[in-house]
């Protein structure tokens, strides 16, 4: 993701952009690019954050890295986790919709595999 920001706002926006995405997401603070004094500042968004608190002069652009890839969970973690918590008292769909959505995986194949795993 690419930002370009004001001088004067760059330590609220970095410090926002830390809660949004996280301390260690990576990122670069480039300031004065094509010119003379160009600058990049590269970095964990919370380390980015704490340098601009004493504020940046220039034009400013700000490039956010990508999120991690999520590890996926197996079908077979997702259907104990649901009759776990079918077992908690929770009703089977509500059970299966959070899960689904929490590890992007469609809930009409996880709410078969807990049918099927109940039943057996």
């Amino acid at each position: 993701m690419v930002f370009f920001e004001a001088p004067h706002r760059i330590a609220d926006t970095l410090a926002s952009m830390t809660e949004a995405f996280g301390a260690e997401r990576s990122a670069a603070v480039c300031r004065e690019l094509t010119k003379t004094y160009e600058e990049v500042l590269r970095g964990g968004l919370g380390d980015l954050a704490a340098r601009a608190e004493d504020g940046l002069r220039g034009e400013i652009c700000v490039v956010v890295g990508g999120a991690p890839a999520r590890e996926a969970a197996s079908e077979a973690d997702l259907v104990a986790e649901v009759l776990a918590r079918v077992d908690g008292g929770e009703r089977l769909k509500e059970a299966v919709a959070e899960v689904a959505e929490a590890s992007g995986v469609q809930k009409r194949a996880l709410y078969g595999a807990a049918l099927a795993a109940r039943k057996s």
